[in-house]
Formats: C-alpha cells, structure tokens, sequence
C-alpha cells in the first residue's frame, strides 16, 4: 500500500520540527507536506508512529474513556471512596532511580519553594488514611502521575495515569483478590477486551523463590547471605563473567530481566509475591521471615502491571529506608529526594493497609492487545 501523504491539517503538533527541518532543508523543498513526508525518514520514532496514531486517535481515547468509567464504577460499587490528591507536592517520592519533574512556588512575598509533580498519589493518599475523618475508608484514586527518568517506549510514558487503591484492615493476599476481581470485571465489562488471553481467575501466585529455582536453578534464599554461591551460579547461567562491583540486586535484575520477567503471564495474569528485603519499596518486612517483604506484581503479557504492598506503618523503620535510599542516590551520582515528614508521622497513624499502583494505561494496553500504550495519549511525547 503506498505511503500516505500528510495533509495539512496534520503538520500542526511538528511545526517546530518542520522549521528546524526547512532550516536545513538539503532538499530545498518549500512545500510543507512535502517536507513533513520526507523529514519522517529522518524523524522516524517521533513523527512516523504519531502520525499512524492519527487514524484511529479518538477510537483510543474513546476506549480509554470507557475503560477508566469502568474501573471507576467497580470501586464504587465495591465501596471505595474516590479522592483527588495535590499535581504540587514537596516530594516525588523515595525510589533510586526514580526521578521526579520539579517546579517553583512563589508566594506573595517573593519566597521561593521547590516542588514536585507527582511520580504517584501514595504519599498523599497514605496521609488521608491517617486523618480521623477517614477512618475505616478504603480508597482509590485514577490520577495523573509524570516520572522524568528518560523512560519512553511502547510500554512507557513520561506522563501517564496510575490507578491506586487502599484497603484498610487488610494486606497485601486481599490486594491480591481485589486485583482478580477487578481484571475479571473489566474484561467482562469493556467491549474492546482482545480475544484470546484469559483474564479469568484464578490466577497463578508464585514467589520470587519459586521462580528463580524454576528458570534459573538458584536458590535464592541462599543467595541472600551467599554472595559466592550466587555470583558463581549467576555466572552459569549467564555464561559470562559478572562485575567485581555487581550487587546482589544487579545479579538479581540481569537474571530476572532475561529469564524470568518476559515469560510471566503469558497466557492468563500471574502474581508474584515476596521480594528480598532490600527490595521493599514501602512495603513491611514478613513478621515470620523479615529477610522478605510483603510485596507482589502482577503481570501479563510477559511486563508488570501493578505493584502492591503490605503497607509499611513503622514510622522509624520508613524513615531509615527514606535515608538509605538517599545515599544510594548520592552513589549513583543523583541528588537526594527531600524526606516527606509529614507521611512519615502518617505512617504511623495508618491502620494495617493494603494498598497498589496499577498503569492505567498499560493495563488498557494488556487488555486490547495495543501494540504502543502511546496510542492511548491524544498528543504523546515524542522519542
């Protein structure tokens, strides 16, 4: 089928590559639909995929508008309270490698203070579920997040909306119902579900040890306080030599990024639950086995789609890891996140909390077999 050529009604979103284009044009070429047909060859991730989102731009952002009403009325009928948290806060959040979009308040006065747009709602939904007035209050919130790490591909987007939800007097096994609840809902609900993949539950929960005994013969549980066994045995299944300085959780990541992660999930959604750890994000350490947390993902397709926790409610204990990861950062050569105090003294008022962060775009992506997630943004960032 021959190239499409542009219309004009089509070159508006480039006009600041057209110019740079007509600038330096080789070609000497004056018409602008000529120049947008020939600058794709040199533009090929930025124009050439954003235009062939163009033919089917509103049936996306129709399904995508469908799907979120969906996810909203099964919190709602299911209870949840829906919240809407600040787009300004003093915080993006206390991941390593995580980096936040900053910006500056000025108040009346002339004083000014740096803030952050949010990488997710947790720190602020964590707050609420503190105050009194909230007590006893599941809640969930579809927000808008930004993340500013460079991430940008078929599966990810410097902006995009994340889906939370809280369950109070609960952990991390009931997050895990709520999840086959609600994808057995959608996929039943939203007209657009792509056949062939099943979405019914139950699905399979396997965890971080099993997997690693199955797909790679290492015993994990060792590995933690073995750092020759794992390097040696690392190195057999990789066939190459590991770094002097490779850390357990790089060892960990080069193996489950290459043998684990991309066969997850490839037929129904599987869950998998307790991580080392050192890998604990904000989620509490297992009570009978503190060398685990109670932490889960769920995926499908072979990529994650949510990441859950037993929710961290040690006031001294999250702090510590706010510190700990700073100086990580420090290491890596990033500045440090400021520490939230204020959800520090909240995670102590929390009750025992469930809670998980679901890519509302991604999971729209899983479930109508999307090639690109960046099909679901009316205007997405170019590469």
């Amino acid at each position: 089928m021959p190239r499409k050529t542009p219309d004009r009604s089509e070159i508006g979103p480039y006009q600041s590559i057209l110019k740079i284009f007509i600038r330096f044009n080789p070609f000497h070429l004056s018409d602008p639909c000529s120049i947008l047909a020939l600058s794709s060859f040199f533009f090929p991730l930025s124009l050439n995929k954003t235009l062939s989102f163009t033919m089917n731009r509103f049936q996306r952002l129709r399904q995508k508008r469908d799907f979120i009403n969906l996810i909203r009325q099964f919190f709602t009928e299911a209870g949840f309270f829906e919240i809407e948290t600040p787009l300004l806060v003093p915080s993006p959040g206390m991941e390593v490698f995580l980096q936040g979009f900053s910006t500056e308040y000025a108040n009346q006065v002339g004083d000014r203070h740096k803030l952050y747009l949010p990488t997710s709602p947790e720190f602020a939904i964590k707050k609420a579920l503190s105050f009194p007035e909230f007590a006893g209050e599941n809640l969930f919130e579809i927000a808008r997040v930004f993340r500013n790490s460079g991430e940008n591909s078929k599966q990810h987007h410097p902006e995009f909306n994340m889906l939370e939800w809280y369950r109070v007097n609960a952990d991390y096994t009931h997050i895990m119902t709520d999840c086959e609840n609600l994808l057995v809902f959608l996929a039943t609900a939203f007209p657009h579900t792509e056949p062939g993949f099943d979405w019914s539950p139950p699905y399979q929960r396997s965890s971080i040890v099993e997997l690693f005994k199955i797909h790679t013969a290492i015993d994990l549980t060792r590995a933690l306080d073995d750092d020759v066994y794992l390097r040696r045995e690392a190195e057999l299944v990789m066939n190459q030599t590991l770094a002097d300085d490779d850390t357990f959780e790089d060892i960990f990541f080069r193996l489950w990024l290459d043998f684990i992660e991309p066969i997850l999930g490839q037929d129904k959604p599987q869950i998998v639950y307790d991580y080392p750890a050192s890998m604990a994000a904000l989620a509490r350490r297992k009570p009978d086995d503190p060398r685990w947390a109670e932490r889960f993902e769920i995926y499908a397709r072979g990529y994650e789609l949510g990441n859950a926790f037993s929710e961290l409610t040690d006031p001294d204990e999250l702090l510590e890891r706010f510190q700990h990861n700073n100086a990580l950062r420090r290491q890596y050569g990033y500045a440090p996140h400021p520490i939230d105090h204020a959800l520090i003294e909240a995670s102590g008022k929390m009750p025992p909390t469930g809670g998980i962060a679901v890519g509302v775009e991604r999971l729209l992506q899983a479930m109508t077999g999307a090639e690109d997630l960046r099909e679901f943004f009316l205007l997405p960032l170019p590469e």
